[in-house]
């Protein structure tokens, strides 16, 4: 068979050749056939005009038809038409009359008369002396004449695709028919397809036949699950996973089908048979978490269900079957391991079937039913909460939470249906509200000793003042006072009877301080917002005592939590900040609430922890330093408040429009810049570097000192800059000169090290690039903010971030590679090699050049637009340095290429991301971006001559190096030598090339078709030859690999691809031979 498809293809050509030499000859023989027939039929009508019965000569109308005898010529052509629409027939056989249909009428001889043109007669003497005529080649029959043209004409590059498909699919069916097998488990489809069809037919009966169709559709869904049962079951054809999966699909199903035709006993056989899926596949070994995830699911359909229609049963089926095996469940099974997914679960179901009485309730208040299904709503808390005793009857408090949660939840309820319609559900808000308040009650008296229980109160007051409030009832607002101020009283009377610091310190009353504060915060706001309009015994100041109140809570209690927590110097740090944090919150209520009063408060907070300020700052100033004492132990926290209280002053001295403030202003700014930059941060870099240990000690100590303190300083630049422009505060805008400056000393230090030899320590080249992103940022951010900085500035600003990275490159790149390839020193090269470390020494000349390439790609494009860093030299930049540079990358990227195979040791080979290909990209990038560089500046005449010819030299260049990729790439995964005869015996390569030259073909043919170049086209038919030449002398050796399937599927369906979107272009101009013909 193969050598058959081997030879197939010459056979094919050589017929096509013998083809066409035959159709010219048959041509030719026609051409000579047709003249002498025509010759025949001319002599006869002379004959037939010259006969005994001519008209007299003396007849003057019968000379003119003489005229159109020249006109004769036409005959044949339609002669010839006539002979290309029937089959070839000899001419011995064929009837005279038949090539004549212009009949001529007789012409009168006259002797006397000559004829006018001697012209006409001289052909006709010829056509009466017809050259000899070889007899014609045998008849070539219909089929094979029509299987010819089909061949041979039209669009021949999809034929011949066509044909390579052919062949290719035929080798993937045989190839396919040799590994498929069916399995043993389909027998059952022929059941389950029928049944289906059942199944749909009830369903399309539906409306016609409603006593048909609903038992056809609990039938055929019945056998569902009984096929899948069985299955499981009896076959043990699937695992019960799978088989408790469909049928849950089914019950799902029947629920919907149900719900769709209004169904109830559908659905009640559907709830039914989900419920019991799990108990019919159980196999013993199961887990609750898949049986109870499956419960709420059901339960999810349930509730589904309910928000449609109105089926009291099928809720109480549902909640009797999840709570009834649940229970079960609970007795044969619980362990305490499986508390926390019981827990949830039983969490999930109250939530669910809480909400389907809702749901009941809203379908049936409409009618002015009972819409209160007692059974859910009393029934569903009771159980739950009897298994909820059962669950946490062992844990401290845990039935107090419970009942706690619970009374939550159903007041919840209660609420959220009061707002949304009370009128329609009244009698069920009242319900929950009842079952919220009982379960709430209940949940004091469990766990809660007196300092809760005041919290407790504490909360209870205040909603019912709220309460209060809302419904003007002066009684019941005093009464909610009553119970606040008993609160109070029973909380101070518990915490002062705690004995001793550590008792206190582990009875967390800092909860307590907490509840107290937020409600009589709360109570502040109910009764300032009802201000002028409370109840008549009520004073209106109680909105402000409530509010006193509450900020003595606040920090009282905070102090109190650091006073027995804490001692010494964190002890007043800690009271000192939480006195602020105090203050800021007051603050922010006086701005929001508008409360004047909040404002005076916050200010009597701030004085209280401006003294306990003073007494922290005396005690550092006392202590002696130390650079790895502790931070809080340091001057660092008396200048931050130095620094915080001069630039705040400076803040609020500019905003004055008298004329001395503004001086004072930029005298206290730069105060507050000489404790920033030198206390502040000196202290605090200090500490972190020798806190964290940034790196050992000795001499690189300073360094990393200095690169902590350099990213301090850039980050304080931005900061100081972001604060100017979102304060409008321009004069802050100074203090990020810092960063500059910062930049001008980290350059100047890094480039001496690095000229010396040494390298950059990681530190350092953190703190340059911070201060170098943060003069970039500046640069870009003070003309956006209208902030101008001097001309001289400017040019010193830009000369020292483009000369400094610059200058950095070459160096710091030659130390980083000879690190990398020979260690750190003389021992680590020993260790590497001993350990078998093999690296190429390629490496030092890779990353230098990408770095030069990547630094000329971005300069080019800085040049082109006459922007930085080319700028104002960017003339020079675009015509000499620039294509200098990219004629040497791709030379040394054109020398690498044939070379060397990609490989870069100790790293693998990757496609593209080698540095081989890596380089080439880039030198290739770097040609395309000089050449638009060049066109964009208007070249000289010769220069455009040499232009014109670069694309198509870069896109052979390019091809030339993705087809060298590709090969690269095959050779470093398949595990082959990179040489010519292993690549060319491999298969998979061949199958590759065949499809990508195919591809490029295709490319290249559509684009000429598109253009209507014709050499164009031609190049790409060349390609596409030489790759059905390579199918059929190469890769069709491949027997029975998929490699030769690959290759021709996949040349034969781009060459149909070419023949339909790419024919050849047309020839506007008329040709020699098409016009002679």
């Amino acid at each position: 068979m193969d050598v058959i498809l081997f030879l197939l293809p010459f056979a094919f050509y050589y017929h096509f050749l013998r083809f066409r030499k035959a159709a010219a000859r048959r041509a030719d023989e026609l051409e000579k056939t047709v003249a002498a027939l025509t010759a025949e039929v001319i002599a006869l009508k002379e004959d037939r005009t010259r006969g005994p019965s001519a008209t007299p000569a003396t007849a003057p109308a019968a000379a003119p038809p003489l005229a159109p005898r020249p006109a004769a010529p036409p005959v044949p052509a339609q002669a010839s038409s006539d002979e290309a629409r029937v089959p070839y027939m000899p001419v011995a056989m064929r009837p005279v009359s038949a090539p004549a249909p212009h009949p001529v009428p007789p012409v009168p001889f006259r002797p006397a008369d000559p004829l006018p043109a001697p012209e006409p007669a001289a052909p006709a003497q010829a056509m009466r002396r017809p050259e000899r005529v070889d007899p014609p080649l045998a008849p070539t029959p219909a089929w094979m004449l029509a299987a010819k043209k089909w061949l041979f004409t039209g669009n021949l590059v999809a034929k011949l695709g066509l044909l390579i498909l052919f062949i290719g699919v035929s080798f993937l069916l045989k190839y396919a028919a040799e590994r498929t097998t069916v399995p043993i488990e389909l027998r059952l489809v022929g059941i389950v397809i029928a049944d289906i069809a059942l199944l749909v037919w009830g369903w399309r009966i539906r409306d016609t036949r409603r006593g048909i169709s609903l038992p056809v559709q609990g039938a055929a869904l019945g056998i569902l699950m009984l096929v899948t049962f069985g299955a499981f079951r009896l076959y043990q054809l699937i695992p019960s996973g799978m088989a408790f999966a469909l049928l849950f699909a089914l019950t799902f199903f029947t629920c919907l089908l149900a719900v769709l035709q209004n169904a109830f006993w559908l659905a009640v056989f559907g709830i039914s048979g989900g419920f019991l899926a799990p108990i019919m596949t159980s196999t013993g070994q199961g887990s609750h978490i898949a049986l109870f995830s499956y419960y709420a699911l059901l339960n999810a359909g349930i509730l589904g269900i309910a928000l449609k229609r109105s089926w009291r049963t099928l809720n109480l089926i549902g909640f009797a079957f999840t709570f009834v095996i649940g229970t079960a469940w609970g007795v044969l099974r619980y362990g305490p391991e499986n508390y926390l997914s019981t827990q949830l679960f039983l969490i999930v179901f109250v939530i669910f079937y809480v909400a389907i009485a809702i749901a009941f309730a809203a379908r049936q208040a409409p009618a002015l039913k009972n819409y209160v299904d007692a059974t859910l709503v009393f029934g569903v808390p009771l159980v739950a909460f009897g298994l909820q005793y059962g669950l946490v009857k062992d844990t401290r408090f845990g039935v107090a939470f419970s009942a706690l949660g619970l009374g939550l939840f159903y007041t919840t309820a209660a609420l959220a249906m009061w707002r949304r319609g009370a009128q329609n559900f009244r009698l069920l808000v009242e319900s929950f509200l009842a079952l919220g308040l009982v379960f709430g009650t209940l949940a004091l008296p469990f766990a809660l000793d007196g300092r809760w229980t005041s919290a407790a109160w504490a909360l209870e007051g205040a909603g019912v003042v709220w309460v209060g409030l809302r419904q003007r009832q002066a009684l019941t607002c005093a009464f909610g006072l009553l119970v606040q101020a008993g609160a109070w009283i029973s909380f101070i009377a518990a915490i002062s009877g705690i004995d001793g610091q550590a008792e206190a310190a582990n009875a967390n009353l800092w909860l307590g301080f907490l509840l107290l504060t937020g409600t009589a915060f709360l109570m502040a706001t109910n009764f300032r917002s009802r201000d002028g309009d409370l109840p008549a015994p009520l004073p209106a100041w109680l909105a402000g005592a409530f509010l006193t109140v509450a900020a003595l809570w606040l920090v009282g209690g905070a102090w109190t939590e650091v006073m027995l927590r804490t001692s010494g110097s964190t002890q007043a740090a800690l009271m000192a900040a939480s006195g602020l944090a105090a203050s800021v919150i007051l603050a922010l209520i006086a701005k929001r609430m508008q409360w004047p009063l909040a404002r005076s408060l916050a200010l009597g907070v701030q004085v209280a922890g401006g003294a306990v300020l003073v007494l922290l700052t005396l005690a550092l100033l006392l202590t002696s330093y130390s650079p790895r004492a502790d931070l809080w132990r340091t001057p660092f926290l008396a200048a931050l408040i130095i620094f915080a209280g001069a630039i705040f002053s400076s803040w609020a001295m500019q905003r004055v429009p008298e004329q001395q403030y503004p001086k004072l202003s930029r005298a206290m700014l730069l105060w507050s810049a000489l404790w920033w930059f030198a206390p502040v941060l000196v202290f605090f870099c200090t500490w972190l570097n020798s806190r964290y240990q940034l790196i050992g000690g000795g001499e690189s100590a300073s360094v990393s000192l200095l690169s902590v303190y350099g990213v301090a300083v850039a980050l304080s630049a931005l900061a100081f800059a972001a604060a100017a422009r979102r304060l409008a505060w321009h004069t802050l805008r100074w203090l990020s000169v810092a960063g500059w400056a910062g930049l001008l000393v980290a350059t100047v230090s890094i480039l001496v090290e690095l000229y010396e030899g040494y390298a950059i320590a990681l530190e350092a080249g953190i703190a340059l690039a911070s201060l170098w992103l943060t003069s970039e940022y500046l640069l870009k951010r003070w003309p956006l903010n209208g902030w101008a900085i001097p001309a001289p500035w400017l040019k010193a600003l830009h000369t020292l971030r483009t000369a400094g990275p610059w200058l950095m490159i070459w160096p710091a790149a030659a130390i980083a590679v000879s690190r990398w390839l020979y260690g750190v020193d003389d021992a680590d090269a020993v260790l590497l090699s001993q350990a078998g470390w093999q690296t190429s020494g390629s490496w030092a000349n890779f990353i230098p050049a990408w770095l030069m390439m990547l630094a000329i790609v971005w300069v080019s494009g800085r040049a082109r637009a006459g922007k930085w860093p080319a700028a104002p030299a960017a003339s020079w930049h675009r015509g000499v340095l620039i294509p200098l540079a990219t004629g040497w990358s791709l030379l040394l990227a054109a020398v690498w290429n044939l070379t060397q195979d990609g490989a870069m040791a100790p790293l693998p080979y990757l496609p593209v991301l080698n540095p081989l290909d890596l380089t080439s990209g880039f030198a290739m990038l770097l040609a395309v971006v000089c050449y638009r560089m060049r066109l964009a500046d208007q070249p000289g005449e010769n220069e455009q001559i040499f232009l014109a010819r670069v694309p198509t030299a870069l896109a052979w260049a390019g091809y030339a190096w993705f087809n060298l990729m590709l090969l690269r790439t095959a050779a470093h995964y398949l595990g082959i030598p990179y040489n010519v005869d292993t690549l060319f015996a491999s298969q998979f390569i061949q199958a590759m090339l065949s499809l990508v030259w195919s591809v490029s073909a295709l490319l290249l043919m559509w684009r000429a078709a598109k253009q209507e170049s014709r050499r164009q086209w031609i190049v790409g038919a060349v390609l596409l030859g030489l790759v059905v030449g390579k199918l059929f002398l190469v890769d069709l050796s491949n027997v029975g690999g998929v490699a030769r399937i690959i290759s021709f599927v996949g040349v034969g369906l781009l060459m149909v691809v070419i023949g339909y979107i790419a024919p050849f272009p047309t020839q506007h101009d008329t040709p020699p031979e098409a016009t002679a013909t």
